[in-house]
Order: C-alpha cells, then sequence, then structure tokens
C-alpha cells in the first residue's frame, strides 16, 4: 500500500512540474529559447562544452595532451576525475553557481558528475560521498556550501550516503591570489577530520567545484589518507587546463583589456 502511495505521489508531482513548465516556460539561460518539455537543458548548452575526453591523466584531470603532472612544482593527486575543462559556458555557469546563487545548476553539473563518476571509478564501491570544506566566514557570505551541493547531489544519484568528513579549523587566504606553492603552504594545517572512525577502512569519494592546482584537494585526501582511508578519490564538475604559471600571463592580459572587471576574473580562480 505503502509502495503504491509512493508511485502515485511520485507520478502526481511529474504531473505537476510538466503543468508548470506549460504554464511558465523554462529558457536557456545562455540563447534565451524555451527548453522543450522532454529536455532539461537546451541543445544549444552541449554544443558549446568543453567535455574532458576518455583517455585523460588521471592525476591531474586534464586530457592526455594538456597534461602538466611533470611540471614543476605540479600536485599529484592518485586518482582524479572531472567533466568539463573550466572555460566557456562552464566557467560562467561554475561563476554564477558559485557567487551567484544559481543553485539550480547543481542539476546539470550534479548528473553529469555522476555519469563521469560510473564511467571512471565504476569498478569502486563507494562507502561515503564528501566535499571540500568551508570557511565559516564564506559559508555566511555565500550562504551554502557548492562543492557539499554538487556532493549531496552525486550521492544521491549514485545511492552512496553523504557526510561532511573534513571541516576548516584555519582562516586561509583566498586561493586565486597565490601560487601554486603559495596555496600549498596556505593550506597547511588548516582543513581536519571531524572524526576519524567515520573514515578508517571506507572508500571515500570527494566533491569539488573545480580544480585549478589541486593544492586544496591534495590537503584533503591526505587527511583522509592518514585517518585510514583505503580508496581517496576526486571528482569536479571542471578542472583549468593551464597551468597557474600560464594563468597568470592571461591575468596581465585580461588587466589590460577589461580594466576594473580584473578582479572579476581573480575571483574565478580558485
Amino acid at each position: 500500500m505503502k509502495a503504491n502511495s509512493y508511485f502515485n505521489n511520485k507520478k502526481a508531482k511529474r504531473f505537476v512540474n510538466r503543468l508548470i513548465r506549460c504554464l511558465y516556460p523554462e529558457r536557456c539561460d545562455i540563447c534565451g529559447k524555451i527548453v522543450p518539455l522532454d529536455k532539461d537543458y537546451c541543445d544549444c548548452r552541449y554544443r558549446r562544452l568543453r567535455r574532458i575526453k576518455d583517455d585523460f591523466c588521471h592525476h591531474c584531470g586534464r586530457n592526455t595532451e594538456d597534461c602538466n603532472c611533470s611540471a614543476p612544482n605540479s600536485v599529484y593527486l592518485p586518482e582524479i576525475a572531472a567533466v568539463y575543462y573550466y572555460s566557456g559556458v562552464i566557467r560562467r555557469e561554475i561563476i554564477d553557481f558559485k557567487f551567484y546563487g544559481k543553485k539550480h545548476l547543481v542539476k546539470h553539473f550534479g548528473l553529469e558528475m555522476a555519469e563521469r563518476c560510473r564511467k571512471v571509478y565504476g569498478h569502486i564501491d563507494f562507502d561515503v560521498v564528501t566535499f571540500v570544506p568551508m570557511g565559516k566566514s564564506s559559508y555566511k557570505e555565500r550562504g551554502y556550501n557548492q562543492s557539499q551541493l554538487l556532493a549531496n547531489y552525486v550521492g544521491a544519484t549514485l545511492f552512496v550516503p553523504t557526510k561532511g568528513l573534513l571541516k576548516k579549523v584555519k582562516k586561509t587566504e583566498n586561493q586565486h591570489k597565490l601560487s601554486g606553492r603559495e596555496r600549498t603552504k596556505n593550506l597547511r594545517d588548516s582543513i581536519a577530520v571531524i572524526d576519524e572512525s567515520e573514515v578508517k577502512g571506507k572508500n571515500i569519494l570527494i566533491c569539488d567545484d573545480v580544480k585549478t592546482t589541486g593544492a586544496t584537494l591534495a590537503e584533503c585526501v591526505e587527511l583522509l589518507q592518514r585517518a585510514g582511508a583505503v580508496n581517496v578519490c576526486c571528482l569536479c564538475a571542471a578542472v583549468t587546463k593551464f597551468s597557474v604559471k600560464r594563468l597568470n600571463i592571461s591575468r596581465l592580459s585580461v588587466n589590460n583589456n577589461l580594466g576594473d572587471n580584473f578582479e572579476l576574473f581573480q575571483q574565478q580562480l580558485r
């Protein structure tokens, strides 16, 4: 009886949602056209995205031809997978999702990340999905942790419980202002494991929005491994294509061309 009630409620909810979309059609954030009822997103979104190929480096998350693991001061990650490159439409949407309260975008990124996880980490039976922690001041200013939202969606899609295993214990300088080496130093002793008993012997998936140098994820992975985790894998919505050194060159170019918008560009890097 309860099962029938559940499915009836689910059908009713779908019907109401479709009715609302008929009365108030959703429009594409990119081209402005009405999104078809049988789709969650406009087709133009998929034509403009730069996806990571199946042939990619598992230590930096980039396509094999773009791998920079041999570069000086590169950060080593045991396992990382990402869906997109952090550029174009994806860059704009992640900025909106992260800084401008467009939390509905978690659905798109969460579904794509879950699908990527199945494809790359299908051989691992994860015990828990967790996320990169956020400081209290940043959380108070933003009102949410975008990495936590992604982890919740990925966990729900994969039927794996989501839990915060890490916490920020020290305020740090904004990462986007720092070089790769400075980021690693900045993060030292700033994150801690909440409860080691929740980590020991577990296969853990860490979710984040963007991987730039990988310093933050590397710190999280190391802490979880020290606490006794068996496997710790990283999953991101996007990864930057270039190293921080090359990004610094881009910053100079953007500064010259956009003037006052330079500060906004810096905020786009984590």
